[in-house]
């Protein structure tokens, strides 16, 4: 889902964004239908996003269009951060 002013607007589909450390910063790329991949296929896509981040490579179209975010509480841990959404996803789940 995301938010549209008002609206909540419900998709069938799950654009997963995955927060990725880089030396630019913290970068937020998204698996697409996320629904539809193994276990296996999300490890790698986000392994992938991860060498894309470090070699500064990662497009726009990759960073937006998600409808949700996975975040950690990095080096700072999940008791000390705040998860902030990405607008217009609907929610973030941050992790420790």
């Amino acid at each position: 889902a995301s938010i549209d002013g008002g609206d909540i607007v419900y998709h069938g589909y799950s654009d997963i964004g995955v927060a990725v450390s880089s030396d630019r910063g913290l970068v937020v790329p998204v698996l697409r239908n996320a629904e539809l991949m193994s276990l296996a296929e999300i490890e790698g896509g986000i392994a992938g996003f991860g060498k894309k981040a470090r070699d500064g490579k990662l497009t726009i179209d990759e960073m937006t269009g998600g409808t949700f975010t996975i975040t950690n509480g990095g080096t700072f841990g999940s008791m000390m951060s705040t998860p902030i959404v990405n607008p217009p996803q609907a929610a973030i789940l941050g992790m420790h």
